[in-house]
């Protein structure tokens, strides 16, 4: 998976990484909103690069989840899919129960 990466990617998500766990370490008391904030400023700028080497390498349509070399898949992605399912119903067939308590169905 590494030869997927140019050098200048290489050294943008080394740089990334680095800003990333030095913010952490200057913001101990930092909040959940401040560190969300934080990782999608991060995952903005490196997503575009893993994105792009995952296709050099055969990734295709079926999403980013257990990408090899990125355990539990993509950084700051949804390794177990997304909680709760997908937004506005789009889960399919078996998507599980619903969520919408209280929300009468109009039969």
């Amino acid at each position: 998976m590494k030869d997927a990466f140019e050098e200048d990617e290489k050294k943008t998500i080394e740089e990334l990484s680095a800003e990333g766990l030095q913010w952490m370490e200057g913001n101990p008391d930092a909040d959940g909103d401040a560190i969300e904030g934080k990782r999608k400023e991060l995952e903005a700028k490196w997503t575009p690069i893993i994105t792009k080497a995952y296709q050099k390498v055969g990734g295709g349509a079926g999403g980013m989840g257990g990408m090899p070399g990125m355990p539990g898949g993509m950084p700051g992605g949804m390794p177990g899919g997304m909680p709760g399912g997908m937004p506005g119903g789009m889960g399919g067939a078996g998507a599980g129960p619903s969520t919408d308590a209280g929300v009468d169905d109009l039969d």
